[in-house]
């Protein structure tokens, strides 16, 4: 297996070093090609890890410098590898058709090359087995993605989005770096740790780092404005891969360190559960008001990773209580629905960007009528539509499922203070599945349906089928998923944690046969052409169909004190008495709250204190020589009095 490790690793080396080196036309379908084939063999290179119970197996190990560097796979690391080798196929399809219609021939090529360099650093933060190449890959990982928000730098949102994403994700790097530094100075080794008690103040420092560099990468609030900054400037292939693969690789470190690393107690699980609960919530509550649909996927993104978070910690508040049963059932629903949101949202970015580039705007208010233009398109993601709003049997079901019946399964625990706690994220569990299900009904019905609201929307037309097979793929996965899904635990060794989904299915497939051919059977086969009813209007136009701002407006009205909003409106009269309205604007203004109150003053703080130290950087060599000598005092003090 380590032969066809290497082997997958050196093709997507390969595929990123060709258009980076070789700047010929449309060198990236060869490049993207050899990406496929990577990607191929990394969905069938885990597979018998992941139904099969093994041991861990190291696949690579060599010594860098002083740091050892192991490379190894278990059942866990199986899965995500497992995702990322179909995102990665489905992203090789897709990109050729993508670049072939940016502007700028040198960017294409950075893209392309980038891009197989971006999975390959993911695949290997999921497969390193020493915290030190966990870092290492870690800090790749981040800069790849850097330069390829950055891609259309022309743009000033570009360059701002890009470099609030690097501040963020160097936080990130900052905190667990910090949090791997605390385990080597108690372990004294760099191997993955297991089973360490939380009890311990180093510890549970050391923790609480990893689990805010993780929380900043992954985008839990308060810590995710880079996320809908970066996913609309970035281009379409790239953010589906930093929210269905890159967010994905750090929940499996979340993973990872709070099943491995250390043994959770109750006051860590309720905080990884309160953090859930906002995350999930809020996260949603922002995705409905967006209009722009790229930042729309970005806040699902933080609401998925709101509910994901949900299931962690109640593993580790189940597992504190000793209720075994509801904890797997949550720990695995964690980590389906982790897979399953790699792949809706994913495919929901792919056609997204499908749609944005045929229609040239991400402005929902500017698309409509899309559905009969791109029907294919449409469809795809209709299907994601229906995955991320938990529809049965697709695969977003299956883990929100579990997450549910092991919140049910909680109530049986006799503890007050649990019942209690459960009955609240039952509740805000529900409002995030209603409103997820408002905001895809008004991203899915005012993007694809009705009239075209713009020129750009009117004349858009289908795409190259590669960039529909690409989300065809992650469509395919997101079905079999959700229809199969018992099969696939049963395999992997959970039994009877789910009912049998391939039976709804054929339910529900032959009810749909049946409904149809009864229709087919009955109906009239007259044909009437008329006009609709139309209010008695002569001539019904787009400007008359509902605004996303208009369709979420008694839902913003209703959570006015989270969004704090402010209704503004200016109106003209012909007469004095203001009787008759001549014209008028009106709008709604939504705080942004966590940049106005969180970031924005901590960056004016820092920007003090730089303004405060470069003022020390004058030019006068004697200033220069006086803080040398007093640093030199100042450390002679220190290491005299700790001697």
């Amino acid at each position: 297996m380590s032969e066809l490790f290497l082997f997958i690793v050196l093709l997507y080396a390969l595929s990123g070093a060709i258009p980076l080196c070789i700047r010929k036309k449309r060198i990236w379908s060869l490049s993207l090609g050899i990406l496929g084939g990577g990607g191929i063999l990394l969905t069938l290179f885990p597979l018998q890890y992941l139904l099969y119970s093994h041991p861990v197996e190291t696949l690579l190990w060599f010594q860098w410098v002083t740091f050892p560097i192991v490379i190894g796979i278990d059942r866990l690391s199986a899965a995500f590898c497992f995702l990322l080798g179909i995102i990665s196929l489905a992203a090789a399809l897709y990109s050729p058709g993508y670049l072939d219609r940016m502007h700028g021939s040198r960017r294409t090529f950075v893209v392309a090359g980038f891009i197989p360099l971006f999975l390959l650093s993911m695949l290997l933060v999921i497969l390193s087995k020493t915290t030190i190449a966990f870092l290492a890959f870690w800090e790749i990982m981040a800069i790849l993605s850097f330069f390829l928000v950055l891609t259309e730098f022309e743009e000033e949102k570009t360059r701002y989005a890009a470099l609030f994403y690097l501040a963020m994700t160097q936080l990130s790097t900052v905190f667990v770096f910090l949090g791997i530094l605390l385990l080597f100075v108690h372990t004294g080794s760099w191997a993955y740790p297991v089973a360490l008690p939380l009890s311990d103040p180093y510890m549970a420092a050391s923790f609480l780092c990893l689990f805010l560099g993780i929380a900043i990468k992954t985008g839990v609030i308060p810590f995710h404005k880079w996320l809908p900054h970066a996913h609309p400037a970035a281009p379409s292939p790239v953010s589906a891969l930093m929210s269905g693969m890159m967010i994905s690789t750090a929940l499996y470190a979340l993973f990872r360190v709070v099943t491995g690393f250390f043994v959770m107690d109750l006051v860590y699980g309720f905080l990884i559960l309160a953090f859930g609960c906002l995350t999930a919530v809020l996260g949603v509550m922002y995705a409905l008001k967006e209009q722009d649909i790229k930042s729309l996927l970005a806040y699902s993104s933080i609401d998925n990773t709101g509910i994901i978070l949900v299931g962690t910690g109640l593993w580790a508040v189940f597992s504190a209580y000793g209720l075994s049963v509801p904890a797997l059932m949550a720990l695995i629903g964690a980590i389906f629905h982790t897979i399953s949101h790699g792949f809706f949202k994913g495919l929901l970015f792919l056609t997204a960007g499908s749609v944005c580039q045929a229609a040239h705007t991400r402005n929902i208010d500017e698309l409509g009528g899309i559905l009969v233009r791109m029907p294919l398109t449409g469809g795809l993601f209709f299907i994601g539509v229906l995955s991320i709003t938990s529809i049965p049997p697709f695969s977003g079901f299956v883990g929100e499922f579990l997450i549910l019946q092991s919140l049910i399964s909680g109530l049986s625990e006799p503890s007050p203070l649990l019942q209690i706690i459960i009955i609240v994220v039952l509740s805000l569990f529900s409002l995030t599945g209603s409103l997820t299900v408002t905001t895809f009904v008004k991203a899915f019905g005012l993007t694809f349906l009705a009239l075209p609201r713009s020129e750009g929307a009117t004349r858009s037309h289908e795409v190259p089928w590669p960039m529909y097979a690409g989300p065809g793929v992650l469509a395919i996965m997101s079905a079999v998923l959700g229809i199969f899904s018992n099969q696939i635990l049963y395999h992997a060794g959970y039994r009877d944690l789910l009912p049998d989904f391939f039976v709804l299915f054929l339910v529900l497939l032959v009810t749909m046969v049946l409904v149809y051919a009864a229709v087919w059977s009955f109906a009239s086969r007259k044909t009437r052409i008329t006009r609709t009813w139309d209010c008695g209007m002569m001539a019904p136009s787009s400007r008359m169909e509902y605004t996303g701002s208009g369709f979420t407006e008694p839902v913003v009205r209703f959570f006015s004190g989270v969004y704090r909003t402010r209704i503004w409106s200016t109106r003209k009269f012909l007469d004095q008495n203001q009787c008759l309205f001549q014209s008028g604007t009106g709008g709604i203004h939504l705080m942004k709250f966590f940049e106005e109150y969180l970031y924005l003053p901590v960056a004016r703080r820092i920007d003090l204190f730089a303004a405060a130290v470069s003022s020390l950087q004058n030019g006068n060599v004697d200033r220069y020589v006086l803080c040398v000598f007093c640093t030199v005092l100042l450390l002679i003090l220190i290491l005299g009095w700790s001697a």
